[in-house]
């Protein structure tokens, strides 16, 4: 296999990468945590995934992705001549990871999907993650590991490289654990068989077959029994149907008669009922006389009373509206009230507003240039006024005090010099001009303070000015209030008129629903008497309908009297007949109870017998379940001892088949050693030119290099020498697995962080041994820290970190 090109996306600090590689030795050269390690995972990634890199699935997207980015990694190599490109993304979200892949030989797709571009790079390259890594991968700490002097150390990592130790360890695990497994079951069986054998009685198992035979007869016999009791029911059940439906009859005629002696009886109540009715019509057509002439007045009632309810309805409408009327008036009269008290209360606020502007202007000094509406803004002007000269002089003040102290500063500075000093000004002697200095600065100092004086008087007199202006703020705000309360006055006198000249209209109103309300002449009085009168004519009227309908009536009393009559003739002869029917039925209720009491007994029987027959039944199943025990112990004992033999005869097997398999991974190692030991004299005088040519591996894997008659243990060469040893023992291995794979044509090596501290002449001698194995190994990758083997690469690759802490790869000629 050869790389052609690597084309990195979001992978660990890769940002975007593309690199490509040449035939020869490359070195990739850097910084630790740079990032150059990080290009051999990306190619075990793009071939076998996330686990073939050994990291954590949570340090493959680069961190400074965003949560949508996805890690992407394109790996271009050629295998036999031909090309082909596998293409893995990986994304790892909250919830779950999205691992996608795709593998192309030339522009033909080959495979889909992160488990067919697994099997496909498995078919193509011969091998899987683990062998790829232990044929092409060399780690920093392998040679070191190849060169350990402590018993085992190198015999292990062989073993572990060549997944020896795997088929040892794994496999005599799995098969002592499948064995104790077993024993542990034989052990449970045993147990449980010894239970069962002790479990079982033969003399129980005969009783309890005699107890079945027994109890089969017992039932048969009761079932014999049970039929001649249901036979004997049937008879006695028949006999009381033919009871019950005499029974049946004889209540339906019994019924029928006392139906018929209600009827009857109340035919005669409802014929006597009606004849008297019909003695009393004389009487009721009198009363239907007498309440004919009370009712002549009737009607002529009945109309004065309707005149009256129209009236009434009047009078209550009109005397609803002379209330409201006057609520309305009486809630005008309040509201004019409080306008006018509103009214009153602005006059006693004017007189306040006109002493209080009378003040402002006395203060102040205001003519009558400044109207009442612009007091406020006046003062206020004022204030700005007296605010500004008090900075103004706040700032001469300040002004004056520098001046005065400059003066003084220049003054000791001529004082302390003398007549003889010399002038700041002019730089020459002072002489006798020092006295005429001396008055002008005197005579300066004094104006200033006189100036400073004064200044400070006029500060304080604005300053008391502005505070006067302060305490008269209160009134202006009482002023403005009132001013604005003021322009109510209108509005409220206004109110006031609206509000008599509708009380007026309201007042008028009233009086003339008084003149109306008098106009109708209603009386309460005569209301109430009318309307009694009517009530009780009306109750009249209503006895005087009644009793036309009953005198109207009587002539079908008449009818009807005789009618009834008839009737209960019929329903008497009807009762003689049914007498006589009852009396011919030969009823006799004893019949019935003897034999519901027989049939009692007779289901008693039956019970008792059914009781029995379900006991023995009972006890009959129960000794039947008791030998299907008996006969399922025999046979799960039968059972038992046979599995024990299975179990015992696969332990045994077990058991061999770990001797077999320890024996096989010795002669494994017997065949490996000679390989590799073929393969490494054969590296190792490729490497010195002809002067070591053989090697030794004994059973611990430890190396012995015969020089000119003799073995020596590599420690007794130079620590160059040793380089070349391990170097060699390491191309060694990476031949003999691909060979082993059957990958038989030319492929690269990847060599970690080999140099580890060698001085420089030890690393020169590694490369010379390296170059030595470019025809078999036609693209050797060489990962260091080094800076200063950069000139010694046919190709050589810088990685730096940017400023963004990202990882950037250049070529370097």
């Amino acid at each position: 296999m050869i790389i052609d090109r690597i084309v990195l996306k979001n992978f660990k600090r890769f940002r975007e990468q593309e690199i490509r590689f040449k035939d020869g030795i490359t070195g990739i050269l850097g910084n630790n945590g740079t990032g150059k390690s990080s290009i051999v995972e990306a190619i075990f990634f793009a071939l076998y995934g996330v686990q073939a890199t050994g990291i954590s699935s949570d340090y493959i997207v680069s961190s400074f992705a965003s949560p949508k980015e996805k890690c992407e990694v394109r790996l271009d190599f050629r295998v036999g001549g031909d090309s082909y490109t596998v293409i893995r993304t990986f994304r790892k979200t909250k919830s779950a990871s999205l691992h996608e892949a795709r593998l192309n030989k030339g522009v033909k797709l080959l495979a889909d999907g992160v488990s067919q571009v697994e099997t496909e790079v498995r078919r193509v390259l011969g091998m899987g993650p683990v062998d790829f890594r232990n044929t092409v991968y060399a780690a920093q700490k392998d040679l070191l590991t190849l060169l350990e002097n402590t018993p085992g150390k190198r015999k292990e990592w062989f073993l572990r490289a060549l997944g020896i130790d795997y088929l040892k360890t794994e496999s005599d695990r799995l098969l002592k654990d499948r064995a104790d497994t077993k024993d542990r079951e034989v052990q449970l069986m045993e147990g449980e068989l010894k239970g069962l054998v002790e479990r079982q009685d033969p003399e129980e198992l005969k009783n309890l077959q005699a107890s079945v035979v027994t109890f089969q007869a017992a039932i048969a016999d009761l079932k014999k029994q049970n039929e001649g009791h249901e036979g004997r029911r049937k008879q006695v059940a028949a006999e009381l149907q033919q009871f019950s439906e005499k029974k049946t009859e004889y209540t339906r005629l019994v019924e029928r008669h006392k139906a018929l002696t209600g009827e009857t009886v109340g035919l005669a109540s409802q014929k006597d009922q009606i004849t008297a009715q019909l003695a009393d019509l004389a009487g009721q057509e009198r009363e239907y006389t007498q309440l004919g002439h009370q009712l002549s007045d009737l009607e002529e009632k009945k109309r004065t009373l309707e005149e009256l309810r129209k009236r009434k309805a009047d009078f209550e409408r009109l005397n609803a509206e002379h209330r409201f009327a006057g609520q309305e008036c009486t809630a005008l009269k309040g509201r004019i009230e409080k306008a006018k008290a509103k009214v009153e209360a602005l006059d006693k606020e004017a007189a306040r507003l006109a002493s209080l502007r009378t003040g402002i202007r006395s203060l102040f000094g205001f003519g009558t240039e400044v109207p009442d509406t612009g007091l406020e803004r006046a003062v206020t002007a004022r204030e700005l006024e007296v605010m500004q000269t008090i900075g103004t002089l706040s700032a001469r003040l300040d002004q004056l005090v520098a001046e005065r102290n400059k003066l003084l500063d220049d003054w000791n500075t001529l004082k302390d010099a003398g007549a003889e000093g010399i002038c700041p000004l002019c730089h020459q002697t002072l002489g006798e001009h020092y006295t005429g200095i001396a008055e002008e600065y005197a005579s300066r100092l004094e104006y200033i303070v006189q100036e400073a004086v004064q200044v400070h008087e006029e500060q304080e007199c604005m300053t008391a000015e502005k505070e006067q202006i302060s305490l008269q703020k209160p009134a202006l705000g009482e002023i403005r209030s009132l001013t604005e309360m003021q322009k109510t006055r209108e509005a409220l006198e206004d109110e006031v008129r609206e509000l008599l000249a509708l009380l007026h209209t309201k007042e008028e109103a009233m009086q003339s629903l008084v003149l109306r309300i008098r106009e109708i002449g209603y009386d309460e009085t005569i209301f109430t008497k009318t309307g009694s009168e009517v009530a009780e004519l009306e109750k009249v009227q209503k006895r005087f309908v009644e009793l036309g309908k009953q005198i109207a009536h009587g002539a079908a009393l008449k009818t009807q009297v005789a009618h009834l009559g008839e009737q209960v003739g019929k329903k008497q002869q009807e009762l003689a007949e049914l007498k006589a029917t009852i009396d011919r039925s030969a009823f006799d209720p004893a019949t019935g109870t003897r034999l519901e009491q027989s049939l009692a007994e007779i289901d008693a029987a039956i019970r008792t017998a059914g009781t029995e027959i379900a006991r023995t039944t009972e006890r009959l199943r129960h000794a039947e379940e008791k030998i299907t025990l008996h006969q399922k112990d025999e046979a799960k004992i039968g059972e038992l001892r046979q599995r024990i033999k299975a179990l015992k005869e696969e332990i045994e097997l077990l058991r061999l088949t770990r001797t077999i398999i320890g024996e096989y991974v010795l002669y494994l190692m017997q065949v490996v050693r000679s390989r590799i030991e073929g393969e490494v004299s054969r590296i190792i005088g490729e490497i010195t030119g002809g002067r070591y040519e053989q090697v030794l591996l004994d059973e611990d894997f430890n190396l012995l290099v015969r020089d000119i008659d003799n073995d020596y243990a590599i420690d007794r060469f130079s620590g160059g020498e040793q380089d070349d040893i391990a170097v060699a023992l390491r191309i060694a291995l990476s031949r003999y697995l691909a060979g082993l794979h059957q990958v038989h044509e030319s492929t690269l090596l990847i060599f970690d962080e080999i140099f580890g501290s060698q001085d420089e002449e030890r690393r020169t001698n590694l490369l010379t041994a390296l170059r030595t194995q470019e025809s078999r190994f036609p693209q050797i990758i060489l990962i260091s820290h080094i800076a200063e083997i950069q000139g010694e690469f046919s190709n050589t690759l810088l990685v730096e970190l940017g400023t963004d802490l990202t990882s950037r790869v250049m070529e370097v000629a």
